[in-house]
């Protein structure tokens, strides 16, 4: 009984990581399609996502820290 009750929510997981992989394959292609048509265009966009990715980091930086903080005496 445990393998079915568990197996609903492995088959979404699987979709899920297919939708990414499949998305993901699709960005990559047009990123191609974007550097080999407007090269300055996929400079920019190299760049904006560089910038994405430090502000995401910095936050999930704070959050961690804040919850690191905020737990009870653990030392």
């Amino acid at each position: 009984m445990s393998k079915t009750a568990g197996q609903p929510s492995r088959n979404a997981f699987s979709r899920v990581v297919d939708l990414l992989l499949e998305h993901r394959i699709k960005l990559e292609a047009l990123e191609h399609v974007l550097k080999e048509t407007n090269p300055p265009l996929h400079q920019l966009y190299l760049i904006t996502l560089e910038n994405l990715r430090a502000k995401k980091a910095g936050e999930v930086n704070q959050v961690l820290t804040q919850t690191i903080e905020s737990q009870p005496g653990e030392s």
